[in-house]
């Protein structure tokens, strides 16, 4: 099921658009979530920005598939972007997991085979935080002052 609230731009760039969808909690739905916060995030990001926030994203959401999964639940997306940071939250129904296990200074052992996720969504967005014990991640990304110019366009 897929609902977008709203999609608002209220003439600058200062406006805000908000997203919100809902996916089976499934892996199947991991492509489809990603490809869609990305088509909301290509109003205002672009190259590197743009793969990061769809590699961040990306993990959140095979996370949410494979420690959430409840069956007949789903994965929750919103996105909310005021022009000069956008703000991606995704959450399940699963039991979650205890903060310390994703703090910001682990980074997995370079020989283990898996464990990597928290870490690359650290790397690649500005800010991320669990809520919800780990039932909620609020993923960050600032856009650089260079593409501020362009934006105006966009919105005057």
């Amino acid at each position: 099921m897929l609902l977008v609230t709203s999609l608002v731009h209220t003439g600058t760039p200062a406006g805000v658009a908000e997203y919100h969808a809902r996916f089976p909690s499934a892996y199947e739905s991991v492509g489809k979530a990603r490809r869609a916060v990305i088509a909301f995030a290509r109003e205002w990001f672009r190259g590197d920005d743009l793969s990061d926030i769809e590699s961040a994203v990306g993990e959140a959401l095979a996370n949410c598939a494979e420690h959430g999964h409840v069956s007949g639940t789903h994965i929750d997306v919103r996105g909310r972007c005021d022009g000069y940071e956008l703000t991606v939250e995704i959450a399940d129904a699963g039991r979650g997991f205890e903060r310390w296990n994703a703090c910001e200074f682990v980074k997995p052992l370079s020989s283990a085979p898996r464990g990597y996720g928290t870490f690359i969504m650290r790397r690649l967005m500005d800010e991320i935080e669990y809520t919800e014990r780990g039932r909620r991640v609020r993923l960050l990304k600032r856009r650089p002052a260079s593409q501020f110019a362009d934006s105006s366009e966009r919105f005057g």
